[in-house]
């Protein structure tokens, strides 16, 4: 079961919650996939967000996203922090229950070996 955020903060995460009811229904797919990236790139750690799947139908929503994240940045933390907000922001932005975020961590990027420490967030 999934249940609506509160205005504010989410306590788990201490990141902005989004607003308490549906704002629209999404059209399609690649509406839930565009939120679901831009709240997972709100995740201290987080480089690079791709959606993989967004299966969807009238009440419901399950979505697998594959991020690449910074080294030293604790990977379960990460995930599980992408798993709550991805699923408050959707369900408050759609109005749609969230049934499961799958979190794939594809690759580390070490500072000072790889490229710049500036967050990429892709669609697609």
């Amino acid at each position: 079961m999934t249940t609506r955020p509160s205005a504010g903060t989410t306590p788990s995460t201490g990141l902005t919650a989004g607003t308490t009811g549906p704002e629209r229904r999404p059209d399609d797919t690649a509406d839930v996939a565009r939120i679901a990236v831009q709240a997972a790139s709100l995740v201290p750690g987080v480089s690079v967000v791709r959606p993989a799947a967004v299966r969807l139908d009238d009440r419901s929503v399950a979505l697998d996203l594959h991020l690449i994240t910074w080294y030293g940045h604790s990977v379960p933390t990460i995930a599980e922090t992408v798993r709550a907000v991805v699923t408050d922001r959707v369900a408050a932005q759609t109005g749609l229950s969230v049934a499961v975020v799958t979190v794939t961590v594809d690759d580390l990027l070490v500072p000072g070996v790889d490229s710049s420490g500036t967050a990429t967030v892709e669609d697609g």
